[in-house]
């Protein structure tokens, strides 16, 4: 047991402080916070089974609903503004899923970079920043989904690489794909913006084909097609199941799809729409509400300010008679700063041959990974929030890894910088105390902490920075 946990010191680590970060203080605040809003309100509807209607696909709430339930939550919540008074056990149900997810979403990424061939040392690396991102952890912390999206992402780009380097189990091999395909599913059925980590697969079997690899092209057309339109579909399935009463969502269907719900209006005349006609109808509506929104956000921001930790975004705040408490999404400075300085780094030296060598090949397939989610915002004209760039931010925490692993460079006198082993450890620990400083300094802003007020005029100044 003790060898065990030896050589498993970094898991056990992250374990903890994944679990403590993510859970110490779960249902405070007792109140709604900025999206909840909605997602709460979503999850709610199923136990009273009456019809919403959401923009993004219904596996986030789903699984918030679903854990929910587990913990005694039944439902019959009218919720209206952030703020809202909402019991701490009905709270801490219906955060548990993101909290577990967030944990989970640690570990992922310690095994990730595992299997990426790196360093323990490297990996604990990667899964601290994970934790101490504060942005990340406010995701994990509220019943909001992008945890979700994450999560299920990630874990399609691990099963990825178990398929890349798995050569004469093909059983095997195809099984691994099936796994990153049904994960990305996943991911794009919790919000769209998953679709980047579907196309990444798509890129590296095309990729495959280029190489003139053109065994089982069946299989793989059958994988890459049918899986997800049964996985996506049955979803939607799963949904209009709970949800046969008429209810909110109403004004945005047709009268035959109304006329599904029990409970509507509409004339005997009218033939109530299939369960294919609804899930057609249901996602041409949530496409149209996406193409069409026009509303602004004082919060909104661009995709180019979001790797400077630019615009974040107040969730909630409180106020006493001498103290005030804030809660906003704002990522961990030190950790954003220092993935832009490697991706950077990372495109610069494409053109330097040298170090091209030293760059291993999958830190391209994680620059595109980085690129194709922060550029695909160019062309949304829908509000959009720093919160989208956390697909891109974790891609980068990944290749900052990987740079940290060639830094390190264990066994050898100098690294690819010409730094002694002492100096290159003295970079390796100085970062992480540098994020542990900067995760204490925002954590009243990611915890909602009630604080003096003449305290808070202090980081009023520093998001006035941020927000300019």
């Amino acid at each position: 047991m003790n060898n065990f946990l030896k050589n498993n010191w970094p898991f056990f680590i992250l374990l903890v402080l994944a679990i403590l970060t993510r859970f110490l203080f779960l249902n405070y605040p007792a109140e709604v916070v900025f999206d909840e809003v909605y997602y709460e309100q979503f999850a709610s509807d199923y136990f009273t089974h009456q019809y919403y209607f959401c923009n993004h696909p219904p596996l986030g709430k789903l699984i918030i609903a679903g854990s929910a339930g587990i913990l005694g939550f039944n439902g019959g919540l009218d919720l209206k503004k952030i703020g809202q008074p909402v019991g701490g056990t009905e709270m801490f149900a219906l955060r548990f899923a993101p909290a577990l997810f967030g944990v989970l979403f640690v570990l992922l990424i310690y095994f990730l970079i595992l299997k990426l061939g790196l360093s323990k040392k490297v990996a604990f690396l990667g899964g601290f920043l994970v934790i101490f991102d504060n942005a990340i952890l406010t995701q994990s912390r509220f019943a909001v989904i992008d945890i979700f999206l994450l999560f299920f992402g990630f874990l399609s780009m691990y099963f990825l690489l178990y398929y890349k380097d798995i050569k004469n189990n093909f059983r095997k091999k195809y099984l691994f794909l099936a796994l990153a395909v049904f994960s990305a599913t996943l991911s794009f059925s919790i919000k769209w913006t998953g679709l980047t980590f579907f196309a990444l697969i798509l890129i590296f079997l095309l990729y495959e084909l280029f190489q003139k690899n053109k065994k089982d092209i069946l299989i793989k057309l059958v994988i890459i097609l049918a899986l997800p339109f049964l996985t996506y579909y049955s979803i939607f399935m799963v949904h209009f199941g709970l949800l046969y009463k008429t209810g909110p969502g109403d004004a945005f269907m047709s009268r035959e799809f109304l006329k599904t719900l029990d409970g509507n209006q509409i004339p005997e005349k009218v033939k109530p729409a299939s369960q294919w006609q609804k899930f057609i109808e249901l996602n041409k509506t949530m496409y149209s509400t996406h193409a069409n929104m026009t509303a602004t956000h004082p919060y909104s921001s661009k995709w180019q300010q979001w790797p400077l930790d630019k615009r974040p975004i107040w969730y909630w705040s409180k106020k006493t008679s001498n103290m005030v408490g804030n809660i906003h999404l704002l990522g961990n400075p030190i950790i954003w700063w220092s993935v832009l300085l490697a991706v950077v780094c990372c495109v610069s030296s494409l053109a330097l041959k040298g170090f091209r060598k030293k760059i291993p090949s999958v830190i391209y397939f994680l620059l595109l990974g980085y690129f194709m989610n922060l550029l695909a915002f160019i062309f949304i004209g829908r509000v959009v929030f720093i919160y989208h760039y956390l697909p891109s931010l974790v891609a980068g925490i990944l290749i900052l890894s990987i740079l940290f692993d060639k830094l390190l460079n264990n066994g050898v006198e100098k690294n690819i910088l010409g730094l002694s082993q002492k100096g290159s450890r003295a970079i390796y620990f100085g970062l992480l105390i540098l994020v542990f400083i900067a995760f204490v300094f925002l954590s009243p802003l990611t915890y909602g902490f009630l604080i003096p007020a003449d305290i808070n005029s202090y980081y009023g100044g520093f998001l006035n920075f941020l927000l300019n």
